[in-house]
């Protein structure tokens, strides 16, 4: 039992717990730009997908997401939405059937699955319409990712 201290941090070791008192330890925000149905990739089928311009750094662990949806998806019977990356659409997402159809702020947590990437990543937001995302005729939002950095 004791302490270690370090550069800017404290360590204490309690029986089987250990925890760090951090400094310098900051919640980041990554925002989109407006993310308009005309700017979406139709995949020929319910969904649709737009990557967020700029890239998650390196070490980014995310633990959730807002959406302000500026103009509902509209045109098809609904509009749900998810954030993820290319190959693993919901990887940002603990929900991934949060409605963006009307004009609101919605939010999910980040899903179990958002490992650590040693790289950086650019995020990916796909819509799915109820039958087909061609369907869907309005619509944008903008995309906000909170993360921490992992030194």
């Amino acid at each position: 039992m004791g302490k270690i201290i370090g550069y800017n941090d404290t360590v204490n070791v309690n029986n089987a717990h250990t925890y760090r008192e951090c400094r310098n330890v900051f919640l980041n925000k990554l925002e989109s730009q407006i993310l308009a149905i005309a700017d979406f990739t139709d995949n020929g089928d319910a969904t649709g997908y737009i990557d967020i311009d700029t890239d998650l750094p390196a070490n980014a662990i995310v633990i959730g997401w807002k959406a302000v949806i500026l103009t509902g998806f509209t045109g098809d019977t609904t509009a749900i939405m998810q954030v993820g990356i290319t190959g693993d659409l919901n990887k940002y997402s603990g929900i991934t059937s949060v409605s963006c159809l009307t004009a609101t702020t919605v939010g999910a947590l980040g899903n179990t699955d958002n490992a650590l990437a040693i790289t950086s990543q650019t995020p990916r937001v796909t819509v799915t319409g109820g039958s087909d995302f061609g369907l869907i005729t309005a619509g944008s939002m903008i995309v906000s990712l909170y993360y921490f950095l992992a030194w």
